[in-house]
Parts: structure tokens; sequence; C-alpha cells
């Protein structure tokens, strides 16, 4: 399978990946390894939904992106130099204003993951920290598909470095 922006957003992967679908199944792996207590149900579950939205969000925002990719490439071969640049200007003002959105998302992520985490015991930390190193070495060695998170992997990870190149 070819690698595109597809479903994903920043995440480069095969274009019929359904990263929602994927995200889901991830959730339901990493809860029953947990072994979560009743008490424990509703904190799951409103971090549960916050991470299925911002998976939405992604795939929102990689369907979008592919669209407006082809309509501009075709639109570059008419324009000029300066309208070309212009253009590129306007595109890196774009992908500011949509990063800087995405660190709004990922400060509310990182609250909703501390609020969750808080809610467990000492055994389930482990296993949640325990699972999340593997889902990202996981991720880092599929095809070179590499996420901003991969991109200043500390060295000595379990012997990966998912920023060398295969």
């Amino acid at each position: 399978p070819g690698a595109g922006a597809g479903q994903g957003g920043m995440f480069r992967h095969a274009s019929n990946f359904d990263w929602v679908k994927h995200t889901q199944q991830t959730l339901e792996e990493l809860k029953g390894k947990l072994s979560l207590k009743p008490e424990q149900m509703p904190a799951w579950e409103t971090w549960a939904a916050g991470v299925i939205a911002d998976a939405n969000q992604q795939v929102e925002k990689g369907n979008a992106a592919a669209t407006d990719k082809a309509s501009a490439r075709q639109a570059l071969k008419d324009e000029t130099t300066p309208q070309r640049m212009a253009k590129g200007i306007e595109r890196l003002r774009t992908q500011t204003s949509w990063m800087q959105a995405q660190l709004v998302r990922l400060d509310a992520a990182q609250a909703r993951t501390q609020t969750f985490y808080d809610a467990l015991d000492a055994q389930q930390k482990t296993i949640f920290d325990l699972f999340w190193t593997v889902m990202h070495h996981r991720i880092a060695d599929q095809d070179g598909w590499r996420t901003p998170m991969h991109m200043a992997w500390p060295q000595g990870c379990g012997g990966l470095n998912p920023t060398s190149q295969p």
C-alpha cells in the first residue's frame, strides 16, 4: 500500500488505514489490560471519549489536507513565481495557525490523560506507561511512519531510534 496523507492528519499511512477504528481497538486493548474497577470507569469513559474525538479531528484534518493539496498542485502550474511564493507564505501561515490550535488540543489531551492517570493504582500506571511505550515503538517502526512526537526520541529507548531511516 502506498503512503499518503489519507486519514490521520499529520500521520502518514496507507490511504485505506482507518485511524478511528485503530484508535478504538487500541483503547479496547488497553482497557482489557488495565482491569479497571467500576469506580474508575467514569474517568476511563471521559478520557477515552477525548481520545476518540482527537482521532476524529485528525481524520477530518487529513481529508481536508488531501483535497487542498490536489487543487493547490494544479493551481501552482498556472501561476507566476511571485504568486507561487505568496501561496507558499500563506500555506505556512495556515500551517502555523493549525499548529497553534494543535498545541491547545494537546494541552487538553495531556490534562485529560493526567486526570485519568491519577485515577489508576500503581500497577495500572505501570501497565499504562508500558502500553504506550510499546505502541509508540510499533508506530515508529511501520513503513517509516513518523509523527512529531517521534522526531526527538531519546537514544537508548529499548535499542530503537525512530528518527533513524531504514
